[in-house]
């Protein structure tokens, strides 16, 4: 038994799927077969039940699988602690994000002070990010909403209002606020989905009493906020894709061809933007330098809007 067998085994049991985990790991499916075979039998237990073409992780490769993680990980954490030897000069991080628009400004602001840290940056859905997070691809992943797992450690990092954006003729569009239920008949422009938000819209619809009318997705904010000005439906929109820090952009009402931008007095009207990580897990210097430093960076622009 050595470390390939065990890196194969723990594709396998991900994938529960010998072609596809084959095709991941760049071998011949005959070969993979015949590796984990040679693995069960050396532990004199199936890992597998087996039915036809398909495979299913038993309750004796799952207990497996549970100590080849644990192994890997130590391996992981020990390489992660040799690099740190090396301090800030060459670290590396891996951040998952399922937001991308407030990454910007920090990440930039991070660099600024450690130019030599490399950022690998991720994207993809709160359960995408988790899903990263907890198999050890990343260090750090930024989502709304916060992950809520026992083995994770998340903290907030801010909390922001959602906002109907209508055009600036639309009948809704003189009010100072609005229920999300007097847009039920709206039709709704969102995010394609692949992208939190599109959940996030179709939750507090429901919430609201509805379904929405989901009738044109993209994957470009700027985009959404000009069909919506156009007339082509209504969205709702986080607050910092506008305003955010404020020197993104100018402000809403000083901008040209622009939705009008109407608060939803709604209590499920907000959603919390956070940062995790495994606890327990060995974290680099590089890596509990950028979480250290995206905490205080958020918490100054809170106290800068407040």
């Amino acid at each position: 038994m050595d470390l390939l067998q065990l890196r194969y085994f723990q594709v396998v049991a991900r994938l529960e799927h010998m072609t596809r985990a084959a095709e991941e790991l760049h071998i011949s499916q005959p070969s993979l077969s015949k590796m984990i075979s040679r693995l069960e039998k050396h532990l004199g237990v199936p890992l597998f039940d087996r039915h036809g073409k398909q495979i299913r992780l038993n309750r004796f490769g799952q207990a497996f699988l549970k100590r080849v993680e644990r192994v890997f990980s130590e391996l992981e954490e020990g390489q992660h602690e040799l690099a740190d030897l090396t301090g800030l000069e060459r670290g590396q991080v891996f951040l998952a994000a399922a937001t991308g628009r407030l990454l910007p400004e920090l990440l930039s602001s991070f660099l600024r002070r450690h130019p030599h840290v490399n950022v690998k940056l991720l994207q993809g859905t709160t359960q995408e990010c988790q899903n990263l997070l907890e198999r050890g691809e990343v260090d750090l992943a930024i989502t709304h909403p916060l992950i809520e797992e026992v083995r994770v450690q998340s903290v907030p990092l801010l909390t922001e209002n959602m906002f109907l954006a209508v055009p600036p003729n639309h009948r809704l569009a003189s009010q100072k606020q609005v229920s999300l239920q007097e847009a039920a008949e709206e039709t709704f422009i969102s995010l394609t989905k692949t992208y939190e938000l599109t959940e996030t819209t179709t939750n507090m619809c429901r919430q609201a009493g509805f379904t929405p009318n989901i009738a044109f997705e993209c994957n470009d904010a700027e985009v959404i906020l000009r069909m919506v000005h156009n007339g082509l439906g209504v969205a709702l929109v986080p607050e910092h894709w506008w305003t955010y820090p404020d020197h993104w952009h100018t402000h809403a009402s000083e901008k040209r061809d622009t939705p009008v931008y109407l608060p939803i007095v709604d209590h499920y009207s907000k959603r919390v933007v956070g940062l995790s990580w495994i606890k327990g897990r060995y974290l680099t210097m590089a890596a509990r330098e950028l979480r250290d430093f995206t905490i205080r960076y958020f918490e100054e622009q809170n106290r800068d809007v407040m």
